[in-house]
């Protein structure tokens, strides 16, 4: 997944769009909330070999807006801004182990969270959901990291 085409992003994030519109309504149920489009996006953007432009990120975000139903221009800021903060940090995350690359990933789709609660329902605004999707988030992601610690690979060599 290093360099996807064009169609295979927008299919990936098509894809993520619809099964995160199945799971989102019985996840609130639980504040739990789990920005999958984001973090497919992020992790695109995480795994690409070449640094993506603020163009390809804000046309991006256009596309998930107008799937997701959300307001015009919303994920297209919160994509450039985190594809700003991956292409500036490339560097620096391969110093990072997996489990800080997932707090790093935690932390952004906590921000994103935040972010569009302020802008989509400040009425019902909840730090509880903030806490426990950050917790739930958190835990997801070093779950999905663990094949890829050192520790748990096999002992043979070849």
């Amino acid at each position: 997944m290093s360099n996807i085409s064009l169609f295979k992003t927008l299919l990936l994030l098509f894809i993520a769009d619809y099964f995160e519109s199945l799971i989102a309504p019985i996840l609130i149920n639980a504040y739990i909330n789990l920005p999958i489009t984001f973090l497919i996006f992020s992790y695109i953007i995480y795994k690409s070999r070449s640094n993506s432009g603020p163009i390809f990120a804000f046309s991006i975000g256009l596309y998930v807006d107008i799937i997701s139903d959300s307001p015009i221009g919303l994920n297209a800021i919160l994509f450039c801004l985190m594809s700003y903060l991956v292409n500036s940090y490339s560097n620096t995350f391969r110093l990072f182990s997996y489990f800080q690359v997932c707090l790093f990933f935690s932390a952004s789709s906590l921000f994103f969270i935040g972010f569009k609660n302020l802008f989509i329902n400040i009425d019902n605004f909840s730090y509880l959901e903030l806490f426990i999707s950050f917790v739930f988030n958190s835990v997801f992601f070093v779950l999905l990291a663990i094949p890829k610690f050192n520790f748990l690979k096999s002992g043979s060599r070849r």
